[in-house]
């Protein structure tokens, strides 16, 4: 079924020629790209793939070498994040991008909520205000921002792309209203999955302790308790309690079970490094 054009009418983006009601009308491939790019998004879970999503599929829409985009925290702190393959943008000009007393987002988030619209700055040599010198300053060339707040009112995100090569128009604008809030969207979900696996990993850690790891090694190894016993210098029921207390932890009923899962944890090697006897 063909995609249908679709008019979006940009009451608040002045165009070049100062209407402030111009129509700006998306064609069958503009509304592909679209539906392309929020399908795509769907598979993003991790941060490779969103670094490949956004110079994939975004690229047909806001063509750009350069995304940086945050999400704010519980207390307000924005997280900030740089997706690029651009190697002039070094880690310096990235901080002081980021930098939360002067640096260029901190500034462009307090100019953006005065409005609250999408901030296309060209940044051309005659630009009477500076950012030519600026952006050129930090590896950027262009920019275009935009935010979205939460219920309160503050900054909950914010995105912004550089080293553009479109015109910084109101169709422009209307591409960062569009995808923002689905980019950001997908970028939660990406730093949530992160998050999880930082505490599961942080929870596994000290599951199990050092001798339980090692006594569930030579049961891997095919050692009985009484084989153990011997090569550790242990008795026979402290072997036994190391592995009832492994056991436990890691939520199984046999000594296989114990060392499978030990092994998909993390604290076994599939296999022995030992030589074989």
């Amino acid at each position: 079924m063909p995609v249908t054009a679709v008019s979006f009418r940009m009451s608040r983006l002045a165009s070049p020629g100062g209407n402030m009601n111009n129509a700006i009308e998306l064609g069958d491939e503009d509304c592909g790209h679209l539906a392309r790019i929020l399908l795509a998004s769907r598979r993003v879970n991790l941060r490779h793939n969103f670094f490949s999503w956004v110079h994939g599929p975004v690229q047909s829409l806001i063509p750009h070498e350069i995304l940086l985009c945050g999400i704010a925290d519980e207390g307000g702190y924005l997280l900030h994040q740089r997706f690029t393959a651009c190697r002039y943008f070094k880690d310096d000009h990235y901080h002081r991008v980021i930098h939360p007393a002067d640096g260029l987002i901190h500034q462009l988030t307090h100019e953006w909520g005065a409005k609250r619209e999408p901030r296309l700055i060209a940044a051309l040599t005659d630009d009477p205000d500076g950012w030519h010198r600026r952006l050129l300053d930090l590896e950027l060339k262009n920019l275009a921002f935009h935010g979205l707040c939460r219920v309160d009112g503050q900054m909950w995100g914010y995105a912004s792309f550089s080293r553009l090569r479109v015109p910084f128009d109101a169709r422009l604008a209307l591409f960062m209203e569009l995808l923002l809030p689905h980019l950001l969207v997908t970028l939660a979900r990406v730093l949530a999955n992160e998050a999880r696996t930082r505490s599961l990993g942080d929870r596994h850690a000290g599951l199990i302790t050092a001798r339980e790891a090692e006594v569930l090694a030579w049961v891997r190894d095919g050692k009985t308790n009484e084989e153990i016993a011997a090569i550790l210098g242990l008795s026979m029921l402290t072997v036994k309690n190391h592995l009832r207390h492994a056991m436990q932890k890691l939520v199984v009923r046999t000594r296989g079970q114990a060392v499978a899962r030990a092994i998909a944890l993390g604290f076994l090697r599939a296999q022995s490094s030992r030589r074989p006897e």
